[in-house]
């Protein structure tokens, strides 16, 4: 289904061989566009670039949080290893109008590619078209297929969902009432995760009794677990999709004296996520692959510019994975962290 052969996280810290093509900032090329693989018969615009200079590419987050500083690094890896010149940006309060701001200003600022984790799908379609037409759009870790974006570089995230709903069927064996905390359920990665849990707890006596969303609210997400767990005397399980929710949530589940009685299953690899699961407060996390988020979709990028459609697999996707962390392997999954933010 790949172009290229399947990369880990390993060969891609220790020094992946990626063939290295210049561009220019240059104009487009206008008479190249790509089909699209994604489901639509309509052709998407694809930009290719002259080679007498260097191209001018972007990541761009959806909020400020940890998750992003391993995608940063496998972004520094990238520029670090070719020599192009990759912008990182981050909206400081995760909303839609930021996130649409720092891509109208790319646009302006000549960049050639953007890689975005994207907010809202649905909501931003006409912004991130209207980017499409200037530059080489992909998205990464929360995708909006039904735009002009060309591929899609990250969690295959109902995959991860399933991952996790057969981790809380494992964590209760005779079901119970489960709470979902989450950011923003609007982004395709929330609620295809979301998707995967309900599909395999279905026929387990679990029951979702509540699905708080907050924003990127970090003092709302903590309130959020509070008045849920308050509200909720028989409540099993607690749940975080987002990198942060799963340690606040956690946090509210302590502070009701609730440790051992209701369990916690998190999402990334959040510093304070993982003390929790040392501890026993939480009990399993899935973490994703952000450093291969960062680095690949800046290769894919680069090579879109350089080759057009030819640069993008057939499935127009490329899997970076993800694992379930508990205290059985968290001594080596931190070991290979450290080893990843080294690389940079």
């Amino acid at each position: 289904m790949r172009m290229c052969p399947k990369l880990t996280l390993l060969a891609a810290t220790l020094g992946l061989t990626i063939g290295l093509a210049g561009c220019s900032k240059g104009g487009n090329s206008g008479g190249q566009t790509g089909t699209s693989t994604s489901g639509s018969a309509a052709a998407k615009p694809v930009h290719v670039f002259p080679q007498s200079s260097p191209i001018k590419l972007a990541f761009v987050s959806n909020n400020v949080a940890n998750y992003w500083n391993f995608a940063h690094a496998g972004v520094r890896a990238f520029a670090k290893k070719t020599g192009i010149r990759v912008t990182f940006r981050e909206p400081a309060k995760g909303t839609v109008a930021e996130q649409n701001q720092i891509i109208e200003d790319l646009v302006t600022e000549g960049y050639n590619g953007i890689a975005i984790s994207v907010i809202a799908p649905n909501d931003q379609i006409r912004t991130l078209d209207s980017a499409a037409r200037s530059l080489n759009l992909v998205c990464v870790d929360s995708d909006a297929p039904k735009s002009d974006r060309l591929m899609y570089i990250g969690t295959m995230n109902y995959n991860a969902g399933l991952l996790m709903g057969k981790e809380i069927v494992k964590l209760l064996p005779k079901g119970g009432q489960i709470a979902i905390f989450v950011g923003n359920l609007a982004a395709r990665n929330a609620y295809r995760r979301l998707d995967g849990i309900e599909h395999v707890i279905k026929g387990h006596n679990i029951k979702i009794v509540a699905k708080k969303e907050d924003n990127q609210d970090y003092a709302l997400a903590r309130s959020n677990a509070e008045n849920v767990i308050s509200a909720f005397p028989h409540l099993k399980l607690v749940c975080g999709l987002y990198s942060y929710n799963g340690a606040l949530a956690a946090a509210a589940v302590k502070a009701a004296g609730d440790e051992g009685k209701i369990k916690v299953i998190a999402f990334d690899q959040d510093p304070d996520t993982l003390q929790d699961i040392k501890t026993g407060l939480i009990n399993a996390t899935i973490v994703q692959n952000p450093f291969m988020e960062g680095y690949l979709s800046c290769k894919y990028l680069r090579n879109i510019c350089a080759n057009g459609m030819k640069a993008v697999p057939a499935s127009a996707n490329v899997d970076t994975g993800v694992q379930i962390v508990d205290v059985g392997n968290l001594a080596a999954y931190q070991t290979k962290l450290a080893k990843m933010m080294a690389s940079k």
